[in-house]
């Protein structure tokens, strides 16, 4: 391949041990060895109606519970290679099915709730799903799609979702008894001190009394019957209060609850005659040989942003690689942990609350990091109630998103604004004290780094344990900071954040008011969530890092046609100081034993995405030579990924804005620092003219036309179905027209985006730093601010932070 760059990052060679190479063999390793251990929380449901304390299942739980769903499946003829659906937010029963169809060997295909109806009876059609999985709040988005599968099942073990079944659902299709009920913390605390990782609730948080079983008096528990088991039907006293939320489900066409195939599982190895005793001493047979690394375990459906969704096939040896690699390297132990008590621990279990959706290849990866860890997963109740379940959780990591993290910084800035001055001035002053120590450790570390590069002697920094405080800040400034670690429950050490850049800024802010470890990452759907993450010690942000192993190459393809080239050279400023050095650009291709296997029924589009056996992401990539770091500055194929998360086609917005006719041409500005994009237009003067507008008027300083034209785009765009964060906020006017010859259009008169991107970024960022502070959507005055940012002219300091790139190649 010529006019390539491989990207070297010296990572420690590494293999997967064989007893944990496929997900039936890491649950089972997993259970043998830490059967006691919390695995998966959800939030108790108290006789008041509110929730309480999370509660437990176990890993020898867990493991048994998936080994008899996994049996119920073969039981109503589901075999190996079958597709089954899901649609659900995160849950408990999410987490069981995925393992019990890789038992099985059955291909699990999440289905996104935010997918069209046309684009969810496609993915049932295209995957050939046989059953469906979901939770009740979900039943009604594939309803107009049942007939397509043989088998609906119900989501059923969370104890609100079964008194509105009680109530609704044919008493045949539900089972009689459950065999297991999470269980309370005080039970686990107990477990904890016999494996000496035993770390309570701070004593100002006192859980209720329990009994025997684990069961607080206060929640809305399942009674015993005669063989030991919990009878499935909820008392009626408490109907009322579980249900009282619930909104109205069809559930005409389900055919079964999660717990009847667990039942049907269950009747398979024991007869109803065994009782609670006999079963806790039995292991369930498990043949975890039916599946391989190379077994195909999903297929995720991408958005499909500019045509119907494509189904990507991983398999079991893709994510568990992921999973390991990040686990290895970046889920670092705890240095001498200490427990709420001021104990000693001999170690710390992990605690993750699942935010990001299931749906996502990357949660059910990040998942299995916490699985190899022998960590706790906490269910999160939504996005609202987000940080009261991380600090009920008491969470060592968190994963998420930079637009979550904007939110904190924005929270905290939001509430000192509100507070007295006397706060406000000691924020500032201890704020300051600590900014000034975190930027002589960032002067130092950059420094090391240049050295590092100057000398040659760049070799990866191995961590065999992570303090849970980063910094030694003065301590005097733990008057004002002390409160934020107990934000997130006082055990939180570090920050994992991708999707999109994170801001610098916002960066800096978490790790001083936090002190902890915050680094970013990049993976893709297609390549299992794996690509590069950063040092657990960075201090800049905005990269997405480096590669954890050697057995995943990362290359850069130079893209001429964009002006983008490995040869291509620009001034690297890192510390204070500036060096013109070769940093190689061009599309990012990654090859590796993470990278999916190809899309289901489409060996075109398969065969497109590949070059010698490198995947093309469609990311144009930048390596940093000093920093041994790759940063992502555009998109080849006209994609962009805004800062919440949402795809969108460039391509596909310009085409609807051209459709006005006001529009000459448009040039349509997105990043993924973001929410929203803006348009830059070249107007059609003559239909301007015909609006009443004066011929030779300077439309780019009109107030009124800037606002007629924005009017009109976003008329055009509802037009052809954009969706809100699609359509431009804002529409700029520019009154030269682009030609060839001033080198914003190409010989056949197409827009050359690197080139209206060099000459309108600084204006665009301008212009969106107004933008956000104005309240409501108001057009005259995102018009008023356009003119304003006109005036006073573009700051071209701005486009590098985002770009990096200096325009010398």
């Amino acid at each position: 391949m010529q006019n390539t760059y491989d990207c070297n990052f010296n990572a420690p060679a590494m293999s997967i041990p064989e007893n944990v190479s496929t997900f039936p063999k890491l649950l089972r390793t997993k259970a043998q060895s830490y059967p006691n251990r919390r695995f998966l929380g959800t939030r108790e449901y108290l006789k008041t109606g509110f929730r309480g304390a999370y509660e437990w299942y176990s890993y020898q739980d867990v493991d048994r519970i998936c080994a008899l769903l996994a049996q119920g499946l073969t039981e109503i003829g589901l075999k190996r290679g079958d597709k089954a659906g899901i649609i659900s937010p995160n849950r408990t029963e999410w987490t069981i099915v995925d393992f019990a169809c890789s038992i099985a060997g059955i291909v699990l295909v999440p289905i996104y709730d935010t997918q069209s109806a046309e684009d969810i009876a496609y993915v049932c059609q295209d995957a050939e799903l046989k059953i469906c999985f979901s939770s009740l709040d979900r039943l009604e988005k594939i309803k107009a799609v049942k007939d397509k599968f043989e088998t609906v099942v119900v989501f059923d073990d969370r104890v609100d979702d079964r008194a509105y079944l009680q109530q609704k659902l044919d008493a045949k299709l539900l089972p009689a008894s459950v065999y297991f009920q999470p269980r309370a913390q005080t039970v686990f605390d107990e477990f904890d001190k016999e494996e000496g990782i035993y770390d309570p609730a701070p004593e100002n948080k006192a859980y209720p009394k329990v009994d025997k079983d684990g069961y607080s008096d206060q929640i809305c528990r399942l009674r015993r019957n005669q063989n030991g088991f919990f009878t499935y039907k909820i008392e009626d006293k408490w109907l009322s209060i579980l249900t009282k939320s619930a909104k109205a489900a069809d559930v005409s066409f389900v055919s079964h609850t999660f717990w009847k195939l667990v039942q049907l599982g269950y009747e398979k190895f024991f007869s109803k005659e065994t009782n609670e005793m006999a079963y806790s001493n039995t292991e369930v047979p498990v043949d975890v040989h039916v599946t391989t690394p190379d077994s195909l375990l999903s297929l995720v459906y991408t958005s499909g942003t500019t045509g119907k969704p494509k189904g990507v096939m991983l398999t079991q040896g893709n994510i568990i690689w992921t999973s390991y690699v990040m686990q290895l390297h970046r889920v670092i132990p705890e240095d001498k942990p200490i427990n709420s008590l001021k104990q000693q621990m001999k170690s710390r279990q992990e605690y993750q609350l699942c935010v990001l959706p299931f749906a996502h290849i990357y949660q059910r990866a990040l998942q299995s990091v916490s699985i190899f860890t022998a960590g706790a997963l906490g269910s999160c109740q939504g996005t609202a109630q987000m940080l009261q379940d991380v600090k009920e959780l008491r969470i060592t990591f968190f994963v998420l998103v930079p637009r979550i993290i904007q939110k904190i910084v924005e929270g905290v800035t939001s509430k000192l604004e509100k507070s007295s001055s006397i706060k406000r001035a000691l924020f500032d002053k201890f704020y300051g004290m600590r900014k000034q120590y975190y930027t002589k450790i960032q002067t130092e570390m950059n420094d090391q780094t240049w050295n590092d590069f100057m000398n040659n002697t760049q070799v990866p920094k191995i961590h065999e344990t992570q303090k849970l405080s980063r910094f030694d800040y003065p301590k005097i400034s733990n008057i004002v900071f002390n409160q934020f670690p107990q934000m997130l429950g006082g055990r939180c050490r570090f920050f994992v954040t991708g999707s999109a850049p994170l801001a610098q800024q916002h960066g800096e802010f978490i790790a001083i008011c936090f002190n902890l470890h915050l680094f970013e990452g990049y993976g893709m759907t297609e390549t299992g969530s794996h690509g590069c993450v950063q040092s657990i010690d960075t201090v800049n942000f905005g990269q997405i890092g480096k590669g954890l192993d050697p057995n995943t190459k990362l290359k850069l393809l130079s893209v001429p046609e964009m002006g983008y080239c490995v040869s291509d050279s620009c001034i690297v400023d890192l510390g204070g100081r500036s060096e013109m050095i070769n940093c190689p650009r061009g599309e990012l291709l990654i090859k590796g034993p993470t990278v999916f296997q190809g899309y289901y029924n489409d060996p075109v589009k398969t065969e497109e995405s590949f070059i010698d056996g490198y995947f093309t992401t469609g990311d144009i990539a930048e390596f940093n030579p000093v920093t041994q770091e790759v940063k992502l500055i555009d998109r080849k194929r006209g994609i962009v990924k805004l800062s919440q998360g949402e795809f969108i086609s460039i391509n596909h917005i310009e085409d609807a804005i051209s459709k006005s006719r006001f529009v000459e041409s448009v040039f349509l500005y997105a990043n993924r620092y973001h929410p929203y994009t803006l348009a830059v237009v070249v107007p059609n003067e003559a239909y301007f003219q015909q609006k009443g507008f004066k011929s030779g008027e300077n439309l780019s300083r009109s107030a009124a036309a800037i606002k007629m034209l924005t009017e009109d785009v976003k008329r055009v765009c509802k037009e052809y179905q954009l969706k809100s964060f699609e359509i431009p906020k804002v529409v700029v006017i520019e009154s030269e027209p682009w030609t060839p010859d001033n080198g914003l259009l190409t010989p056949a008169l197409k827009i050359k985006r690197p080139a209206c991107k060099a000459k309108y970024e600084a204006v665009m960022l301008s212009i969106i730093k107004k933008l956000d502070k104005i309240e409501g959507n108001n057009i005259e005055q995102y018009a008023e601010q356009v003119i304003r940012t006109i005036d006073e002219g573009s700051h071209i300091s701005e486009v590098d932070s985002i770009s990096g790139y200096s325009g010398v190649r």
